[in-house]
């Protein structure tokens, strides 16, 4: 029997995707691979080569599909956690309702794409939770929703094979149980092959029959399940405690950081926060958590000047009440953030130091000189341990390396108030432990308050005192 995929001894043109040796890799019919490797290993190029994206300067790939191979596999990325195709995408435009009068619903889109049978997409659609989501607009869509919207439209239509890229980004523990056992269900009934990258394999899918490790450009042997689980794992040791002590700074003390009282926020019917009453004093660090759509991001939208209702809202941010004559950017110059919409729609094609440097004065005219800028972004850089990718455009890094990067950059200004909304995503163990402790450390320094969103309490700073917890 033919493989499905079979790539040979594979090398690429691409000067900015290289590779440490010739690449093979082989799927037959009725197995599912996982591609596993730490950030910047090569998986996203892998896919790439897969899917024909690059051109072979040697080797050869064949595939062996039963339709045309443009119809015979679907594609889900690490950003279809964050943003669609189907239109422009631009930040904060998910928190301006007056802008989407015209705004599609998930059930518009869905009804676009064609089906094995209509029998197949009723019980997809239960399958996934999506009945719930159908009339909601797309861009209102939590990362979690979003998700499983991605993979229903990819598996309507059954193809041959998924990819899927980071498939549990964004995904509560319920969810990703879920997509769990909808993979062993797709895969029996309708023969779907799965390919799928990870950061590493602690979380391997039970749909996996077959693993391929990477590392530094270089694909290792293809393991079996069983084989790739006997595997010695790699110990992640504790992160040295990186110098942050550029950073220092006469702190800034404020009484009320954050303060809501009886804050009632509702979207298209569904009310997210009824009454909500809830204070942040200056120093303290909050975990905000809660299933998928249950308001954590909205949140954060209007703590961060993003979201236009909370000018309607009794709403004191750095001791001054919201709608008292203060511009967004009075608000911005004292937080730093990063969230799944910024990734998303972050699409700034430069040098990774002017990325980070950029960080410093985001939204408002700042006495920093250029060159001030650029030396900060080098040191938070090597705070990461990413200071070889500075020179580096950001569309060129693969996915979790531009997460690392834009987690980086949240430090640029130095923040009164630091806003982390699911900063880890995508990031491998190492980087997760780097990054863990440099918020550990930041938070040392005296004078900051931090509000930090994750579904797995295992990645929480040890700083964290408080927790909010949203139901929606």
């Amino acid at each position: 029997m033919k493989a499905l995929v079979d790539l040979r001894n594979a090398v690429i043109s691409n000067p900015l995707r290289r590779l440490a040796k010739p690449i093979t890799f082989e799927l037959n019919p009725g197995e599912h691979i996982a591609l596993v490797g730490l950030n910047g290993s090569g998986k996203s190029t892998m896919i790439g080569m897969l899917t024909g994206a690059f051109y072979l300067r040697e080797g050869s790939l064949e595939c062996n599909f039963k339709t045309d191979s443009y119809k015979a596999y679907k594609i889900v990325n690490f950003n279809g956690a964050y943003s669609t195709t189907e239109f422009p995408y631009y930040y904060q435009q998910r928190w301006h309702s007056f802008e989407r009068e015209n705004s599609v619903t998930v059930a518009s889109l869905l009804d676009k794409e064609m089906a094995v049978s209509e029998k197949w997409r009723s019980e997809l659609y239960e399958l996934l939770d999506i009945g719930r989501l159908l009339q909601k607009e797309i861009i209102t869509l939590s990362s979690g929703e979003l998700r499983r919207y991605h993979i229903a439209k990819a598996l309507l239509s059954a193809p041959e094979l998924l990819i899927l890229e980071c498939p549990f980004i964004g995904l509560d523990p319920p969810t990703r149980k879920m997509l769990n056992e909808i993979m062993i269900l797709v895969s029996e009934k309708l023969k779907i092959c799965f390919v799928l990258t990870m950061t590493e394999i602690d979380d391997l899918p039970e749909v996996i029959t077959h693993v391929y490790f990477l590392k530094e450009g270089a694909c290792s042997e293809k393991y079996s399940r069983e084989q790739a689980l006997a595997l010695p794992k790699p110990s992640v040791e504790n992160s040295d405690i990186s110098d942050l002590s550029f950073l220092k700074k006469e702190a800034k003390h404020y009484n009320l950081v954050v303060q809501m009282r009886n804050v009632t926020v509702a979207y298209e019917s569904k009310v997210l926060f009824d009454k909500m009453n809830w204070t942040v004093k200056d120093g303290q660090a909050w975990n905000i958590t809660g299933p998928n759509g249950s308001g954590k991001s909205t949140l954060l939208s209007l703590i961060c000047a993003d979201n236009p209702k909370a000018y309607s809202l009794d709403l004191t941010l750095f001791d001054v009440k919201r709608g008292s004559g203060e511009s967004i950017w009075e608000i911005k110059k004292h937080i730093g953030y990063l969230s799944n919409e910024l990734h998303s729609s972050f699409r700034d094609n430069l040098p990774i130091i002017d990325i980070v440097s950029s960080g410093m004065t985001e939204g408002y005219i700042s006495q920093t000189t250029p060159n001030q800028a650029r030396d900060r972004a080098i040191l938070l850089l090597h705070a990461f341990q990413a200071a070889h990718l500075k020179d580096r455009l950001y569309m060129s890094l693969s996915s979790g390396e531009q997460r690392l990067v834009l987690l980086a950059r949240s430090f640029a200004k130095n923040p009164d108030l630091l806003i982390l909304d699911e900063p880890f995503q995508g990031l491998d163990a190492v980087n997760r432990a780097k990054a863990r402790s440099i918020i550990e450390t930041f938070f040392s320094l005296g004078g900051r308050t931090l509000l930090f969103v994750t579904h797995f309490p295992e990645e929480l700073p040890s700083i964290i005192d408080y927790t909010l917890n949203l139901r929606g």
